[in-house]
């Protein structure tokens, strides 16, 4: 149990933070939702425990405040796996209970970013087109940098079962939300293959619906 708890704290979307003050962005478009209708939050930095926690009290927050929107701006790097897709089920729960989830990326959705930017309200997910976007299998950390998960076809150890866990969660959940085939998002997570540009090509993916300034 030690050996499958350590291989999945070491299972990252790994891209190096950035600092907010680093970036120059634009602000957020003004909301179509009248203001007293929206709570508008701040998602930024690592999708870990503490973004986790905060999209918890936020969802809270507009659930008990009677809100319609939750309108998030989120600039993520990415972080561990498991609190990636996490924060994308939260998200899904809640707009299964009839929140609008409202997310503009801007600056950088990379890595586990991607899953919280798809997993938005159909057709109010946005992104800026000047935003950095990755996507890219998951990596585990070692002493010397990272090193690229691919499927494994013939698992012989609890480590391996956990890698193709992993891998069949993350594609799920990617098909779910993009709509897009399996052959087509399993070519994404396949070390090799990773996809890297600007907000365009979210919207491309099926991971945004709009290419805002």
């Amino acid at each position: 149990m030690k050996k499958l708890l350590s291989v999945l704290l070491a299972l990252l979307f790994l891209v190096s933070p950035v600092a907010a003050g680093e970036w120059k962005t634009p602000p957020p478009q003004a909301q179509i939702t009248p203001a007293e209708d929206t709570l508008e939050v701040l998602w930024e930095g690592e999708t870990d425990l503490d973004m986790l926690k905060q999209v918890r009290i936020d969802i809270r927050r507009a659930v008990i405040d009677k809100k319609k929107v939750l309108a998030v701006t989120l600039l993520s790097p990415g972080g561990p796996v498991i609190t990636s897709l996490e924060i994308a089920r939260q998200i899904k729960l809640a707009r299964e209970k009839g929140l609008i989830v409202e997310i503009h990326g801007i600056a950088l959705i990379a890595s586990g970013a991607t899953f919280v930017l798809s997993a938005g309200t159909p057709g109010r997910r946005t992104i800026s087109k000047y935003t950095f976007f990755l996507v890219h299998p998951p990596q585990a950390s070692n002493y010397g940098g990272a090193t690229c998960l691919n499927v494994v076809p013939e698992p012989k150890d609890v480590q391996d079962k956990a890698i193709n866990a992993i891998l069949r969660i993350m594609r799920d959940m990617y098909i779910e939300f993009t709509k897009k085939s399996q052959e087509e998002v399993e070519k994404w997570l396949t070390c090799g293959n990773e996809v890297v540009g600007s907000g365009e090509l979210a919207l491309s993916l099926g991971m945004a619906d709009e290419v805002r300034e």
